[in-house]
């Protein structure tokens, strides 16, 4: 059985001016609690929890560590560093979401921006000295951090290779790039 439901939900996140951030002090399920790859519905009270500490904080997103004090994700996204020319994520194993949307700016990044992207463990520490830091999802697309923890990232401004990856994604989404036209499908008004 399957059962959906509709919610009219509005921007998650503002994509053009970034977000401010903070770490939470609730840690990513493991994923031999609730198998993080998935979106199950029970994992859900735990991102709520980190997203909830994070706007009575003042922030606008929360960042979740993994149970061995890795970086995980966004309570509702996966996260994506910037050192120089290459692009850093967490992999599989940091316990977090197999993103579809992920998926997607990793091709882009190799594909179109000749970025190498570096998938391993990610200290917390490497999110205060990275150049960018950029969130992904279904509802919060390419989304630019700003701010960690108070620190500025790349002066409190969106990065240059956050804003190309940005322009990309929504072109190849919006069925304006010809090869990523398979990553749709067409819905169509009655």
């Amino acid at each position: 059985t399957v059962a959906i439901y509709l919610y009219r939900f509005g921007r998650y996140l503002d994509t053009s001016k970034g977000a401010r951030v903070k770490v939470s002090s609730w840690r990513r399920n493991d994923d031999n609690s609730i198998p993080s790859r998935w979106k199950v519905s029970g994992a859900y009270v735990n991102s709520a929890l980190a997203k909830t500490e994070a706007l009575l904080s003042g922030y606008d997103e929360a960042i979740l560590l993994n149970q061995n004090g890795f970086v995980a994700e966004g309570s509702g996204e996966n996260i994506f560093l910037v050192r120089g020319r290459k692009l850093i994520t967490p992999s599989y194993s940091e316990h977090i979401l197999e993103g579809i949307t992920r998926a997607a700016v990793i091709k882009l990044a190799k594909n179109e921006l000749m970025l190498e992207v570096e998938e391993r463990p990610v200290a917390r520490s490497e999110l205060y000295v990275a150049d960018e830091i950029f969130l992904t999802g279904t509802a919060a697309e390419i989304t630019p951090v700003v701010e960690v923890d108070n620190r500025k990232i790349n002066g409190g401004e969106v990065g240059p290779i956050t804003k190309e990856l940005q322009e990309l994604y929504f072109n190849a989404v919006r069925g304006k790039i010809e090869r990523y036209k398979g990553w749709l499908t067409p819905v169509y008004e009655k």
